[in-house]
């Protein structure tokens, strides 16, 4: 006879491990500080490369504000006025991806520990079976 919750139970798992357990087994080479604190080096590295791009292009389409500035000796303002948008850019980016990968990480253990209780019942459900089956068994 079929026990349909060790089948239910046995393909819960089997979909779990193929599909985000992949993922999660990755994730769970790490703590979860340094999961987040290696998301947030890549995401200050990403956002400074977009930052500069950003800043390439504004002042190549104000070249010539620019120069003059050069020329008038009034450059402070320009510098003053980037590093001021770099910090509160990167700021609010590696805000965003702090909440991004506690989220992920928060997601990550609760999908472990869903995985783990299946297992536990899976495992008393296979030990009630071998003692139904073999009572001398322990």
């Amino acid at each position: 006879m079929l026990n349909e919750e060790k089948i239910r139970l046995m393909t819960r798992l089997k979909v779990y491990e193929d599909g985000l357990g992949v993922g999660d087994e990755r994730t769970a080479g790490y703590f979860r500080n340094d999961y987040i604190l290696s998301g947030m080096v890549g995401s200050f590295v990403a956002g400074t490369v977009a930052w500069g791009i950003c800043a390439a292009v504004y002042c190549g389409y104000f070249f010539e504000q620019i120069f003059y500035s050069v020329y008038e000796n009034t450059l402070d303002t320009y510098l003053h006025l980037a590093l001021r948008t770099y910090f509160i850019f990167i700021i609010l980016f590696l805000l965003i991806t702090f909440l991004i990968y506690y989220r992920r990480s928060a997601a990550f253990t609760t999908r472990r520990r869903m995985y783990g209780r299946d297992l536990e019942e899976l495992m008393e459900i296979c030990d009630q079976e071998a003692r139904l089956t073999d009572p001398d068994a322990t």
